[in-house]
């Protein structure tokens, strides 16, 4: 008497596309289980979004906030930070402008790519907390 159902590991891969939303799926058709006389099911994969300590996404679109003094606000900010991809990026005010508390800094094209338009990128948006002092020293 033969068997029906043999036990089979299978390894699939998946190439998960630059700038994939948050739960998008990727099909596998007929990879799942089979029994005797049925269609083989499909094997989804979902792509969970990991929270990241510096960006939120918001599309292609990513946001971060900065925490500058309040001397940085009125005299300017000069400063360097480390994007996804590990390219550094410089953020540097016009001197003379001054930075009010959630003020928002857009950098055109510093986002994520598009899905499906990887040639396309987001914006990336800075919003500046203004660290004001406990007090002030009389002269």
């Amino acid at each position: 008497m033969g068997k029906k159902v043999t036990k089979e590991k299978k390894i699939l891969e998946a190439q998960i596309d630059k700038g994939a939303p948050n739960n998008y799926q990727y099909k596998f058709h007929g990879e799942a289980d089979e029994f005797p006389g049925m269609e083989a099911g499909d094997v989804i994969i979902v792509c969970q979004e990991q929270p990241h300590k510096r960006f939120k996404r918001k599309g292609a679109d990513l946001l971060m906030e900065k925490t500058i003094t309040l001397a940085e606000a009125l005299t300017g900010v000069d400063f360097t930070f480390n994007h996804l991809d590990g390219t550094k990026i410089r953020v540097k005010n016009t001197p003379g402008d001054v930075i009010k508390p959630e003020d928002l800094k857009t950098l055109e094209g510093k986002g994520l790519p598009f899905h499906k338009k990887t040639w396309e990128f987001g914006n990336l948006f800075i919003i500046f907390k203004v660290l004001f002092p406990e007090s002030l020293k009389q002269p």
